[in-house]
């Protein structure tokens, strides 16, 4: 049977951050996920075994049970938000997980706090904060995801806030200074990674490990929900 992770919670300048934990052992760096726009950690709860160590999912201000404050959407707030997590669950190293728009505010926060990354793995997106116009960002807001309304994942104000705040920002060659080993997984055919943003994985972090899913939509955790928890974990154990 599946252990039930515990739901803990953490205060970032005033704001309540929600996390799941899963307790176990970290093996020296736990595993720090950090899921994309519309997703909530609940999402994860039935897959972190698979991870293989002690890993933990943040839910950044606005989303699921985390507080929805009437401002304080930049970049530097939500990647506060990572290191205040980060901080909570230890003093030491950790393993960053990222998939989709979770990876802007992951990024920015190791590049930050240069050490602290023992690895990074990407999962469908860039290191970058790519900006949406408004009727973008309401279209989002207004859909559905794995199923549900995007508007009960999230708090659609901080939604927009989130993208009126965002600011087109390169992370491509601060993350590469660091040469943390580096694992980036794109979808088939994929919009948000197209090939010249994958060509330039290849040139700014050659000994990254590159790994599509060709039957994989964005959603790179379908058909196989395993699969990319599977290759974070061969990833991490090998350093």
């Amino acid at each position: 049977m599946t252990p039930t992770p515990l739901s803990r919670y953490v205060s970032h300048d005033g704001v309540r951050l929600h996390y799941l934990d899963s307790g176990g052992n970290d093996r020296g760096a736990p595993i720090v996920f950090v899921p994309g726009m519309t997703d909530v950690a609940a999402d994860y709860a039935e897959i972190l075994p698979v991870f293989g160590r002690r890993t933990i999912v943040v839910e950044l201000r606005g989303h699921g049970r985390s507080s929805a404050p009437a401002t304080g959407y930049a970049l530097a707030d939500r990647s506060g938000d990572v290191g205040a997590v980060v901080d909570a669950v230890t003093d030491g190293p950790v393993h960053v997980v990222t998939f989709s728009r979770g990876t802007t505010y992951a990024v920015h926060w190791a590049v930050e706090h240069p050490g602290r990354a023992r690895t990074i793995s990407i999962g469908d997106y860039v290191p970058e904060e790519k900006t949406l116009t408004d009727e973008q960002a309401r279209t989002l807001v207004d859909g559905r995801w794995r199923g549900t309304p995007v508007r009960d994942r999230l708090d659609a104000g901080a939604a927009m806030q989130t993208f009126r705040q965002a600011r087109d920002r390169q992370l491509w060659e601060p993350l590469a200074r660091l040469q943390i080993p580096l694992l980036a997984v794109r979808s088939g055919n994929s919009v948000i990674v197209p090939d010249d943003d994958w060509a330039r994985y290849r040139r700014l972090y050659p000994d990254a490990t590159l790994v599509e899913f060709e039957d994989s939509p964005h959603d790179v955790f379908r058909p196989d929900r395993e699969r990319y928890p599977r290759l974070v974990r061969e990833h991490v154990d090998a350093r």
